[in-house]
C-alpha cells in the first residue's frame, strides 16, 4: 500500500543522496603518506602544490598543520623539510613528532628560513646526514 509518510521522505533523501554523492565526484587529489602521521594532501588535482597533515586519533587529517602552500619536500626519520609559497618562497622544517597530538606536531614546525639558513639548521639537525628535496613527493606525474 502507498504509505504519503514514505514518499515525501524517499523524496527529501533522494536529492541529497545525490547531493552527498557529487560531494565526492571527480575528487581526484591525492593524499601521501610522508612519514609517521604526517601526510601531504594536494590543493587541487595535478596542482603540484599541499598542504602538510597531521593525522591524529581524534581529527583525522582534519585541517592543515600551517596555510602555506608546499611546493617542495623532503623528509627523513628526524624531520620533514619543506619549500611553501606564501607571500613568498620560505622555506620549514617540522621536527617528527612520535607523539599523537596535532598541536605538538604543530608547534615542531620551525621557520620561515631562507635557503642558506635552511642548510646551516639542517646541517646542526642532521650532521653529515643530507636531507634534501625529493621532487617525486610533489610532482603529481611522478607518483
Amino acid at each position: 500500500m502507498f504509505d504519503m509518510k514514505q514518499f515525501r521522505t524517499a523524496r527529501l533523501l533522494l536529492p541529497l543522496t545525490l547531493l552527498l554523492a557529487g560531494c565526492f565526484w571527480g575528487d581526484e587529489r591525492e593524499t601521501r603518506h610522508l612519514v609517521g602521521n604526517y601526510y601531504l594532501n594536494e590543493t587541487g588535482p595535478d596542482s603540484g602544490a599541499w598542504y602538510l597533515h597531521f593525522d591524529d586519533e581524534n581529527f583525522g587529517l582534519a585541517d592543515a598543520l600551517f596555510n602555506c602552500q608546499i611546493v617542495e619536500a623532503g623528509f627523513n626519520k628526524q624531520c620533514i623539510i619543506m619549500r611553501a609559497t606564501c607571500t613568498n618562497p620560505q622555506f620549514y622544517i617540522a621536527r617528527i613528532n612520535r607523539a599523537n597530538d596535532r598541536e605538538i606536531a604543530r608547534n615542531a614546525i620551525q621557520g620561515p628560513y631562507t635557503s642558506q639558513e635552511l642548510q646551516a639548521k639542517l646541517q646542526r639537525l642532521s650532521g653529515d646526514d643530507v636531507l634534501s628535496f625529493d621532487a617525486t613527493l610533489t610532482n603529481p606525474s611522478r607518483w
